[in-house]
């Protein structure tokens, strides 16, 4: 045999000897898969008996909300219906009134050389505004109750199907924290 033979010989008889392997790697899983479907099926087992829950009637409903911060449990007072709490329709709404609380980003806070706390807040278009304490945002009257460096908490007057309108806490948080 020629010199160029013998490698090209070489790479031919690899390549035989690689093809047969996988065609046996590949008989073998065929196999294992035909031996799987004809065993016989194996009974599944019944789902557990579903346990009868007793109802539970929550009694701290007239508490203090857990998840509300301490400063809006004074001014939240209890939910007042239909005789106390009506949005002012004669107030002149304010510029950040005509936004959703989604839609408005906090950005930070300020404080003025005589103490005054004035939150920044986004507007979708990009600009800046500051309120303070007292001031209105968003689409049910929110009014600012308290400002911290990294929330603005506000009460709502929101409508409610049974009593007209109530007070809704509500929060304003900063994406930084």
């Amino acid at each position: 045999m020629s010199s160029h033979k013998l490698p090209m010989l070489l790479v031919l008889s690899v390549t035989v000897l690689s093809m047969t392997g996988c065609t046996d790697r590949i008989a073998m899983a065929e196999q294992a898969m035909t031996d799987i479907r004809n065993q016989p099926a194996q009974p599944i087992e019944p789902p557990p008996k579903a346990e009868l829950v007793e109802d539970f009637v929550y009694s701290a409903s007239a508490q203090r909300s857990p998840f509300l911060p301490p400063s809006l449990v004074n001014v939240e007072g209890p939910t007042t219906s239909i005789d106390g709490v009506r949005p002012d329709i004669t107030r002149v709404k304010e510029p950040l009134e005509q936004y959703e609380l989604s839609q408005l980003v906090f950005r930070g806070v300020v404080v003025s050389p005589e103490g005054q706390r004035y939150a920044l807040i986004q507007r979708p278009d990009g600009s800046v505004a500051s309120v303070k304490v007292g001031d209105y945002l968003g689409l049910n009257d929110g009014r600012i109750v308290e400002i911290t460096p990294t929330q603005i908490n506000l009460i709502e007057i929101v409508p409610d199907s049974r009593a007209g309108f109530i007070e809704k806490p509500q929060s304003l948080v900063s994406p930084i924290s």
